[in-house]
């Protein structure tokens, strides 16, 4: 496993994937990836560790990332995180610092998912030892994020067929915890509404005034945190 993790490491250094902090000045380091892991074998492996790292993250929410990482000399190359999956996000304000006790570094970074899905997280510092040994260490987080606020609208059915003078019903459904405004693009009625477990479900009446087939649009806002989404349905009225 921690060949392969060496081998991901490898790869998304080498061409720059979702890279966080990387520049000119750090290319050598991505070329000399095979030298410096033959010196940390001879050395011996660093092990950093996350600290307090959850396995769900909810979207919108600022984390502060903490790796830890026992010092066996000075810093060669200062802790640096990278994505090998994710949904184009980056680990922002990254720094490592030796502890007052000199006993460890700490590299912190802070997150803020945009949006629901699986991640892996990568992380690779390097140390000299007293005896000038080029030693690494790396490290894989594997976690997803959920959208606590997301609407999950919905409009049914999808498809009508009513006779001309008929009231029709429609049902809309989401998902909210804050204030959402619902939008239609005909003029509706509610009918009635019920809420459980943050489901809100909604009846509205629609009455066409003549023949036709018609698009009805719902849209819904929720002002707090700029979220919309939209549903339509296709009513024919004969």
């Amino acid at each position: 496993m921690k060949s392969l993790l060496k081998l991901m490491m490898a790869f998304v250094m080498a061409f720059g994937i979702s890279f966080v902090g990387y520049s000119a000045a750090d290319a050598s380091e991505a070329s000399d990836v095979s030298e410096a892991s033959e010196a940390s074998t001879t050395a011996g492996q660093l092990k950093p560790e996350f600290v307090d790292f959850p396995s769900t993250l909810e979207v919108g929410k600022k984390y502060k990332i903490t790796v830890n990482t026992d010092s066996v000399g000075s810093l060669e190359s200062e802790g640096k995180f990278f994505f090998l999956i994710s949904n184009g996000e980056k680990i922002e304000s990254v720094k490592t610092t030796l502890s007052r006790t000199k006993k460890y570094y700490t590299t912190t970074g802070y997150f803020t998912p945009k949006s629901e899905g699986q991640y892996i997280l990568l992380y690779a510092i390097k140390q000299k030892n007293a005896a000038g040994e080029v030693v690494e260490g790396n490290l894989e987080k594997s976690f997803r994020t959920v959208d606590k606020n997301k609407i999950n609208l919905t409009v049914s059915p999808n498809v009508i067929n009513a006779q001309l003078g008929e009231e029709i019903p429609v049902l809309v459904t989401y998902n909210s915890n804050i204030t959402t405004k619902l939008e239609f693009n005909q003029k509706v009625t509610e009918l009635g509404s019920s809420r459980k477990n943050g489901v809100y479900k909604k009846v509205y009446l629609w009455k066409p005034e003549k023949k036709g087939e018609y698009t009805l649009k719902v849209k819904a806002t929720q002002s707090r945190t700029d979220r919309v989404e939209t549903k339509e349905i296709t009513i024919v009225v004969e």
